[in-house]
């Protein structure tokens, strides 16, 4: 069966528990389709073991997280304790950055990413987390698969 997710920072743990989520910041860009997506991910950080450095995950996206992805990806930084951060846009291009704290730790985690919308139905994503003196560096690949299992 598919697992079906909202798209939520909350989802990200502490940087060395593996924040595949953190990908799902990038799926809430201007123009992509509703609907059931795979992402395909190739983790890089020393904290990763190699067995666990690529990951594939479905995640379901709402039509209203796809028609207002700026408030969408606002709303899921605040439910995960972070700032308000910043998000620019830049013709196919989504950049965003915030800060956030993450359980067990008195240090911020920054997090940096960059979104590239190749069509509605592909994109691919660069995110970068920083915090409790490691960092990793996430590469994605997206594609729609069609509607959201029920």
């Amino acid at each position: 069966t598919t697992e079906i997710y909202t798209l939520s920072l909350h989802d990200a743990l502490p940087i060395s528990a593996l924040p595949l989520s953190l990908a799902s910041l990038a799926t809430q860009a201007n123009e992509l389709t509703p609907g059931l997506w795979e992402i395909t991910a190739k983790l890089n950080s020393p904290a990763v073991p190699d067995a666990m450095r690529n990951q594939v995950r479905k995640e379901c996206l709402t039509q209203a997280q796809a028609a207002n992805p700026e408030i969408a990806m606002r709303d899921s930084w605040k439910q995960g304790g972070c700032r308000a951060g910043e998000v620019n846009r830049s013709g196919n291009t989504l950049h965003w950055s915030t800060s956030c704290k993450m359980p067990g730790s008195n240090t911020p985690t920054k997090i940096r990413g960059e979104m590239v919308l190749h069509n509605p139905k592909h994109y691919s994503t660069s995110i970068t987390v920083t915090g409790n003196k490691q960092s990793m560096t996430t590469h994605s690949e997206a594609k729609w698969l069609g509607a959201c299992d029920k």
